[in-house]
């Protein structure tokens, strides 16, 4: 993501209400108010716990499945922030899961070894011709 991910946030609308994911299950445009209202601090919750470039992903993601699933929001369960909270923090989660699963299947592999680039090749094959 290029720029800066936070100044998506219009702070010039006004907070979602705590019913909010419910009107845009006709008015799908309606979920704006709930990213206006809270990406910033979702995104900041995700940095804080995986770093900025990761963080980005994840709150975009989070916004994904909050628009997926408003209509399984339930605001006698929970308000919005906290309804956000828990699926940014499902999210993180998978994160790091799928980070550690990467980690372990490299170290399986064992060390890499260095054979050269192309270029590396090419030259040692005219070397070879004289």
């Amino acid at each position: 993501m290029t720029g800066n991910p936070l100044a998506a946030a219009r702070p010039d609308r006004p907070p979602a209400g705590p019913d909010a994911p419910r009107p845009s299950l006709h008015d799908p445009e309606r979920f704006g108010e709930v990213f206006d209202a809270h990406f910033a601090e979702i995104h900041g919750y995700a940095a804080k716990r995986l770093g900025p470039d990761a963080a980005s992903d994840v709150a975009s993601q989070t916004f994904l499945e909050a628009f997926r699933h408003r209509d399984r929001y339930d605001p006698a369960r929970a308000n919005v922030r906290t309804w956000l909270y828990g699926i940014a923090t499902n999210l993180i989660g998978k994160h790091r899961r799928s980070e550690v699963r990467g980690l372990r299947a490299r170290a399986r592999l064992g060390p890499v070894r260095d054979e050269g680039g192309h270029a590396d090749r090419v030259d040692a094959r005219v070397s070879a011709q004289g």
